[in-house]
């Protein structure tokens, strides 16, 4: 088995716009898992009043909101109506592949988005393959003149003003104070779209001097049920750990460290630790089906987010709580694994019952 496991900031720009800002990737021969796995990602970086031209992606993918805010534009294929949504800080929103979108910084400070997920081409492998509506890379000006007028009514002169208009225009452009753009209208629309994981109500782990764990699954957003994707974010406090857990069905599991830094240890079958590691912000690192983990926060703490690709994200806890494997496994069975007496069995279970999936710093 061979798996190159590092962790990788986006090595890739794939377009970008001095004081408006980029979107940049992580190419797969710096990140060969991406492409193995068939998974992708992507990062938003936009200033205030950045646009992000509309375009298509051919795969699915979960976005999440490391700081600011936004309005996105979706418009589905299906139906060919437009949905606008307010995103802020925290927020996921589940991006179809079957999805005409666009992006706009209405904020005052730098937009910060990830997009993890899968990706189904073979054009681009390990990153997100886009369809440009407009702009000087748009699709429409890939078609001759004569096609284009009779497809759209118009003559071949306007078509020719409508390109030279358009020739300059670059992917990511800023728009100016006086324009007025899209308001967010439809409250239902978010809410059956958009999840909020940097809420405290909505986190299903808390610990104290721990930290917490939010998770949104196709129970709380059907959406994720069709792209079969679900997501998570953990937060540790310094020197806190979450884990050991490892996916408990065929999902992997990619991440993007959002703040600060930590350690990440992989465990691998025959006792091989396959990662030992320090990430930190920006970093992503890759989790294997079934592979068991661990990562421990720094001084400083550390956040991440994740996207796992199954919509019921299923964890084996190998770690502390009622959900433990420890705490189900008969404890005549442990004695013998463990070779231990029944008083220290005994002494192992009630530990692990009083602890979770993230503990705190150890006082010893």
């Amino acid at each position: 088995m061979d798996l190159i496991l590092a962790s990788k900031k986006a090595d890739k720009t794939i377009m970008e716009v001095e004081g408006v800002g980029g979107y940049y990737g992580w190419s797969s021969s710096q990140f060969p898992l991406l492409s193995q796995k068939k998974l992708a990602a992507g990062l938003f970086l936009l200033q205030p009043r950045a646009f992000v031209q509309p375009y298509y992606s051919v795969s699915s993918k979960i976005a999440y909101v490391c700081q600011g805010e936004c309005i996105v534009g979706l418009i589905s294929s299906e139906d060919s109506k437009e949905e606008v949504i307010k995103l802020q800080k925290g927020d996921t929103l589940p991006v179809t592949m079957k999805e005409v979108s666009w992006w706009y910084n209405d904020g005052h400070s730098k937009l910060e988005i990830i997009f993890l997920g899968e990706y189904d081409d073979e054009y681009t492998p390990g990153e997100y393959c886009g369809f440009f509506l407009t702009g000087f890379t748009g699709i429409l000006n890939g078609f001759s003149n004569e096609i284009i007028a009779k497809s759209f009514h118009m003559t071949k002169p306007e078509i020719e003003n409508r390109r030279k208009d358009q020739s300059s225009s670059n992917i990511i452009i800023k728009i100016k104070e006086d324009k007025k753009m899209p308001h967010p209208c439809n409250k239902n629309a978010e809410h059956k779209l958009v999840f909020n994981l940097d809420s405290t109500k909505n986190c299903t782990v808390q610990v104290k001097n721990g930290g917490i764990l939010s998770a949104v699954t196709s129970r709380n957003l059907p959406l994720l049920r069709d792209i079969g994707l679900s997501a998570n974010r953990v937060v540790l406090e310094g020197g806190a750990l979450f884990g050991p857990v490892f996916t408990a069905d065929l999902s992997v599991q990619l991440s993007y460290v959002t703040k600060g830094s930590g350690r990440v240890q992989i465990v691998g079958p025959l006792c091989k630790t396959v990662l030992d590691t320090k990430v930190e912000e920006g970093e992503l690192f890759f989790i294997p089906k079934f592979f068991p983990f661990v990562v421990e926060a720094d001084e400083g703490g550390m956040e991440f987010f994740s996207v796992i690709t199954s919509s019921k994200q299923v964890y084996g806890g190998l770690s502390g709580g009622k959900k433990s494997i420890w705490e189900a496994i008969s404890p005549s069975v442990l004695e013998i694994s463990l070779n231990m007496t029944s008083d220290l069995t005994e002494s192992f279970k009630s530990k692990i019952a009083k602890g979770a999936v993230i503990a705190p710093p150890s006082t010893i």
